[in-house]
């Protein structure tokens, strides 16, 4: 029904419903942890960002108190969109009551405005000679108040306009789609809209234009004395320069998207949540590397200042920018949000050939033995959660077990808190759920699988380094403090994690280049094997590299740990020393077990495959090579490690002594 058809006007209590995303079955989850991932590289990295202004009094000046304001106007947009549209993705929540939606709406157009009124008064800043602290405080306080009294006789006009409809063809509320809704004309509310728009961003740059231009001007002239002016002015005007073309761009792409009627709605409202995403998740990383700069030129040359006019100075950083990854893999996830947005209506007509939906077997389990069977999964998830993290904990705060065989084995409780978490959770949420309503998207699919083929790699890799250490304390005792430093564990922690991502990629790669003509995955969760099953091409390749893949790493973790142990078992019997003989027992038994415990469960896992009889039994074993080394490695460790078992012994003893 349209909103226009509504002659009566609504009266209050108005509840209004926000068009939002199409979101189709299985991408909702994928994107509210998008958004969520947004939200809180938004919240931390302005936070960050104010913690080091405030408590480093070095930074303490007008340039650095402006980005202080800049971030709270970046928060205030981002939490007035944010949080709502992760409900929206999560449950589906499209309802929203009268206030909030005016506050919403409020919030998000004090954001527009305030952001390029606060960036104009930096610009002020950047060109003025003395910025005192009265005139600092009042450059601000302009800017807020601006766009406060703007946006406040903007929404006056909702205050006596009757509203005809309820529903807000947007994903959040603003002045325009509020007003869409009224009964009568708006032609008022439009043209001052617009003439508010026009003025403010004409205003804001023609003061960035006017006062970069008279520093350009002031650049060239004091460069032609000293030549380390130009980039030092430079240097220090380009992260405010990229912060307002950013605003700008995110802007322009607004209303350019709505002058073409072909571009789908989705893309529309995915772009008009751009300006609330980009800005305000990149700003804290320019201002960042220019306070870290500042701090280090702060540290090291004293107050340096340079000339912009004709007789004050500015302190300015000789520090370059770097670039930042995180730029680039937050636009990996924008182009990963846009092209499912994209592929919905395509979903919409196939739902087999290339389906982005997918469907999850799960584990056929009776009705009497589902809650038992969640509860102990339930539990185990959780007891392998708690024992790996206390396990880190007490390695990360005792300083006696900062030792290159405790700093290995933490890598082995990360990948086992990874494996743990890239399946249970998931796991849990199908056994309560019908058959028919176990989907999932393939994008995450993917991403399962490749966590799960990198817990499976990891887990051998990091085993292989552990042994290396273990034969370098026996074999080479003397020697071992030259060999096993900080940067030798480094090296070979990161060899681990990089031989493992790089093999699994690959196996992946493989995967995901092919077309897919079925949706559903005869597993309780995604791995490569299932995912190549749902194409009608050709595997060889997947089947050739997937065997290659795991016949070299079994037989080269097999063999390095065989081969070690061997010559530590030469070295033992060899040598008289009881004493070192028993510790030595001691201290590899602990990575042996490890090893063979994860070795039987993976075998157990690999052999059933082969029996298609069992494949409950094979879902099953699938499960327990995740629970088992889990829950059994920080218990295994805990208890043979006479270090640990020493600290955890001392902090009870002191925790019984506090009266």
């Amino acid at each position: 029904m349209e909103n226009t058809t509504m002659v009566t006007p609504l009266k209050q209590p108005i509840v209004f419903e926000l068009e939002g995303f199409y979101i189709p079955p299985g991408y909702g989850s994928f994107l509210f942890f998008l958004a969520l991932f947004n939200y809180i590289v938004v919240l931390m990295g302005n936070g960050v960002v104010v913690c080091v202004i405030v408590i480093d009094k070095n930074l303490h000046r007008p340039m650095f108190v402006m980005i202080c304001h800049l971030v709270v106007c970046d928060l205030l947009g981002a939490t007035a969109v944010l949080p709502r549209l992760m409900m929206h993705f999560l449950t589906g929540e499209r309802r929203i009551a009268y206030i909030p939606a005016i506050t919403q709406a409020f919030s998000v157009h004090t954001y527009g405005v305030a952001a390029q009124t606060l960036l104009g008064a930096m610009a002020y800043d950047r060109y003025h000679t003395i910025m005192t602290s009265a005139r600092l405080h009042s450059c601000c306080a302009l800017a807020w108040f601006v766009a406060l009294l703007c946006i406040a006789v903007l929404f006056a006009f909702h205050m006596n306009a009757p509203l005809c409809g309820n529903i807000i063809q947007h994903v959040y509320c603003s002045n325009r789609a509020i007003l869409r809704l009224a009964c009568r004309s708006t032609l008022t509310n439009n043209i001052y809209g617009l003439s508010m728009f026009w003025s403010v961003s004409t205003g804001i740059f023609l003061i960035i234009g006017f006062s970069y231009f008279r520093i350009l001007q002031a650049s060239v002239k004091q460069g032609k004395v000293d030549s380390g002016i130009r980039s030092k002015a430079f240097q220090t005007c380009a992260s405010h320069l990229v912060v307002y073309v950013l605003y700008e761009i995110a802007s322009v792409i607004i209303i350019v998207s709505q002058r073409f009627p072909s571009v789908s709605q989705d893309i529309k409202k995915f772009f008009s949540i751009l300006f609330i995403i980009i800005p305000p998740a990149i700003n804290p990383i320019i201002y960042g590397l220019q306070v870290r700069a500042k701090k280090r030129s702060a540290g090291t040359d004293g107050e340096k200042a340079i000339t912009f006019t004709r007789e004050e100075a500015r302190p300015l950083s000789s520090k370059r920018k770097k670039p930042n990854l995180l730029q680039t893999a937050r636009s990996w996830d924008m182009r990963m949000a846009l092209t499912s947005l994209f592929c919905s209506s395509r979903l919409m007509e196939n739902h087999t050939y290339n389906s982005l939906i997918l469907q999850l077997e799960g584990l056929n389990v009776s009705e009497e033995s589902i809650y038992p069977l969640f509860l102990f999964l339930f539990f185990s998830y959780l007891f392998i959660m708690v024992a790996n993290i206390s396990i880190l904990s007490v390695i990360f705060i005792d300083k006696n077990l900062h030792q290159p065989m405790y700093l290995l084995f933490c890598n082995l409780s990360v990948s086992d808190m990874i494996g743990s978490t890239r399946l249970m959770p998931r796991l849990l949420i199908d056994m309560l759920q019908p058959p028919s309503e176990r989907l999932i998207s393939y994008y995450e699919c993917v991403v399962q699988a490749f966590t799960t083929h990198m817990f499976g790699t990891t887990t051998h890799t990091v085993l292989m380094i552990m042994a290396f250490d273990r034969y370098v304390a026996i074999c080479n005792p003397l020697r071992y403090a030259t060999i096993m430093t900080n940067k030798m564990v480094i090296k070979l922690t990161v060899s681990a994690w990089g031989a493992a991502f790089v093999l699994v990629g690959i196996l992946i790669g493989l995967t995901i280049r092919l077309n897919r003509c079925r949706i559903m995955i005869m597993n309780p969760y995604c791995d490569n094997a299932s995912l190549f099953k749902l194409s009608c091409e050709s595997v060889f390749i997947n089947n050739v590299y997937g065997l290659t893949f795991t016949v070299v790493l079994l037989t080269v973790s097999i063999g390095s740990i065989v081969l070690t142990y061997a010559k530590i078992t030469v070295v033992c019997l060899t040598s008289k020393n009881k004493s070192l003989n028993s510790k030595a027992l001691k201290t590899c038994s602990t990575h042996l077990i490890v090893y063979l415990i994860m070795l039987v469960s993976g075998m157990i896992s690999i052999a059933l495959h082969r029996f298609p009889q069992y494949s409950y039994y094979r879902k099953l074993s699938a499960i327990l090579f995740v629970i088992v080394p889990g829950s059994l490695n920080p218990i295994i460790y805990g208890i043979q490690s006479k270090e640990i078992r020493k600290f955890l012994s001392e902090m009870f003893q002191s925790k019984k002594c506090l009266p």
